[in-house]
């Protein structure tokens, strides 16, 4: 199911799974439940046809994502599908006093799963304003009446609690798989990079932000006569001809902001 443009990228798969297996996986597992669940219940309300109502849109929003490969669009929809669920719930039991609310904090955090800056904002600025939303409507004596027994407010609670438990459990997994998958892909990279550095004939080396040296290759100990171990951290930097060290340091600083390519030259010492 996923999209072509992300088959060949493990990272940018890793997210498309982990935003479309739970959503299914739940979706479909809900739906299937729900005949036997009015076989237990009887006629549902207009909450539970709601919520069932809902369970389609994760369905529609992992079938938007594998046919065009928007994440961050599908992530923006789901945000929003989500807010709006939590707050018909919460307008029906409660408002800002119903623990239905207590709900959009996942929203913020289901979006920091995407990486991406603008669905954290709009998640954060979503969640904010039904927050208000709800706390106006409160306030104001807007809501219709929560008419509901003592079994049934705690029956109620126990859903709530219990599915913002197996939340923020679908989340730690989704958030431990894309980290995983990240750490791997590093190291592979590392590794390549190393055997790269080790069998070339030039010195190549790498640096931190503040320009000190984390990896240099063994071909520095013929070009500089020194062991490439005394060239870590400031060890390199120290070898470069005073008069030479502004240059060097400008480089470093342009490569390191992420712009073109430069090149300096400079004297050993």
């Amino acid at each position: 199911m996923l999209h072509p443009s992300v088959r060949g990228d493990a990272l940018a798969a890793a997210r498309h799974r982990v935003f479309m297996a739970p959503r299914l996986l739940g979706s479909l597992a809900a739906l299937a439940a729900f005949p036997v669940y009015l076989a237990i219940r009887g006629a549902p309300g207009v909450m539970e046809v709601m919520a069932f109502a809902w369970l389609i849109v994760p369905i529609l929003l992992s079938y938007y994502l594998s046919r065009t490969g928007r994440y961050e669009t599908a992530h923006m929809l789901s945000s929003l599908a989500l807010v709006g669920l939590i707050v018909a719930i919460a307008i029906m039991t409660g408002g800002i006093e119903s623990l239905a609310a207590m709900l959009l904090i996942v929203v913020p955090l289901e979006a920091a799963l995407s990486s991406s800056r603008r669905s954290i904002v709009l998640a954060s600025v979503l969640a904010g304003s039904a927050f208000v939303v709800l706390a106006g409507m409160t306030y104001f004596n807007l809501l219709p009446a929560f008419q509901a027994g003592a079994v049934a407010r705690t029956v109620f609670a126990a859903f709530v609690i219990g599915a913002a438990i197996v939340y923020a459990v679908i989340l730690a997994f989704g958030a431990q798989s894309i980290a995983g998958t990240s750490g791997t892909l590093l190291s592979v990279e590392e590794d390549r990079y190393h055997l790269l550095a080790r069998n070339m004939s030039d010195v190549i080396s790498r640096h931190r932000r503040d320009g000190s040296v984390e990896f240099v290759s063994a071909a520095a100990e013929a070009l500089l006569g020194a062991p490439a171990a005394t060239l870590i951290g400031h060890g390199l930097f120290d070898r470069v001809h005073v008069a030479d060290r502004p240059a060097y340091l400008t480089a470093l600083s342009d490569a390191a902001r992420g712009g073109a390519a430069c090149s300096v030259e400079f004297r050993i010492r």
